[in-house]
């Protein structure tokens, strides 16, 4: 016997209506490559998520189950593909661009990905490994200069793939055992081994690292989000935010100490997450020049390999700020304790 609650499928869809519907006035608020800052709001990004689900089917022809790739920074772009590419029912394949070219070119020839979306920085590393790469017709280029050249062919710039199209797109019913993202492992023996996450693993992932005895997000909180989205899909925190209200900040590549530092302060970032390497770096740099105001920063999460006991002691002595531990992997979504 089935029970009579309402139900509804727990997909990247839902979180994103629900965000847009609760929150729809929260932040996202991007400090470029260019060291511009870009601010705007849940309800701008699911508007826009409509648009790139749009532009996808109408002028890429991306159909439901296709890869596309993204190679980009942290940023309300690389966002705005976190919702509309599996909004839309295909898959969003974030590529690591830590990884060898040997190592990209094999796992965008394996997973098949049909489009990539680049940011323009990033783009040598992709014409080095293009002539490799079997299946993909289009690069889409992000945040490119007035000035930007290129070699890679199909080349689409992001904002003229999203003019002239409407916001106006009805999601698709999806079950929420489809695939809506896929990350290669970075620390296993020989090739890299591609992951497929559900929509529901997705979905109650990032609801489990929000809960009280987990990260306790909420809509009080400014997160830093330093994870790389390409990454293990930033830890899942770009789906968490919508799901407890907490504004997200991103730095894309603005990752030395002292743009970190500048970031924490201007945005009173109250919550934060990063590698070890991050918050080693943001450390030293306090303790040589430490910040004229008292920062906002309450916690940080680090993960990826160990952080040294005594610099998490360290941290709290000096600044009052408490380091939490992650422990998790590509295969379990990827955070497993904190």
């Amino acid at each position: 016997m089935k029970g009579l609650i309402m139900d509804y499928p727990l997909t990247t869809n839902t979180i994103l209506n629900y965000g847009n519907t609760v929150f729809p006035y929260k932040k996202v608020i991007s400090h470029l490559p260019d060291g511009t800052r870009h601010a705007y709001s849940f309800g701008d990004m699911y508007k826009r998520s409509k648009r790139l689900a749009n532009a996808l089917t109408q002028k890429l022809g991306i159909a439901r189950g296709d890869m596309v790739g993204t190679f980009a920074w942290n940023h309300y772009q690389h966002l705005e593909l976190y919702y509309g590419i599996p909004g839309m029912g295909a898959v969003c394949h974030t590529i690591n661009v830590r990884l060898s070219p040997q190592q990209i070119a094999y796992i965008v020839n394996h997973a098949g990905d049909r489009v990539i979306f680049a940011d323009a920085t990033l783009t040598p590393l992709l014409e080095n490994i293009a002539p490799l790469v079997k299946t993909v017709e289009n690069f889409i280029i992000i945040n490119a200069p007035a000035d930007f050249t290129t070699t890679l062919p199909g080349v689409i710039h992001y904002e003229a793939l999203l003019a002239n199209v409407s916001e106006d797109f009805e999601w698709p019913e999806l079950n929420e055992n489809e695939a809506c993202g896929m990350c290669y492992t970075s620390g296993t023996t020989g090739s890299p081994k591609g992951v497929l996450y559900s929509h529901r693993s997705t979905f109650i992932h990032a609801a489990s690292i929000m809960a009280p005895n987990a990260g306790n997000y909420s809509c009080n909180d400014t997160i830093l989000l330093v994870v790389p989205q390409f990454h293990v899909m930033a830890w899942g925190f770009p789906y968490m935010c919508l799901l407890s209200g907490s504004n997200m900040v991103m730095p894309s590549s603005n990752l030395q100490p002292e743009a970190v530092i500048r970031i924490l302060s201007q945005e009173k970032i109250n919550k934060a997450n990063g590698v070890p390497t991050i918050w080693m770096g943001v450390y030293e740099a306090m303790k040589k020049n430490p910040p004229k105001e008292k920062l906002a920063l309450e916690e940080y999460i680090v993960g990826g390999s160990a952080l040294p006991v005594s610099l998490i002691e360290a941290f709290e002595r000096d600044f009052g700020i408490k380091g939490i531990h992650a422990w998790g992997m590509t295969e379990t979504s990827p955070l497993g304790t904190l």
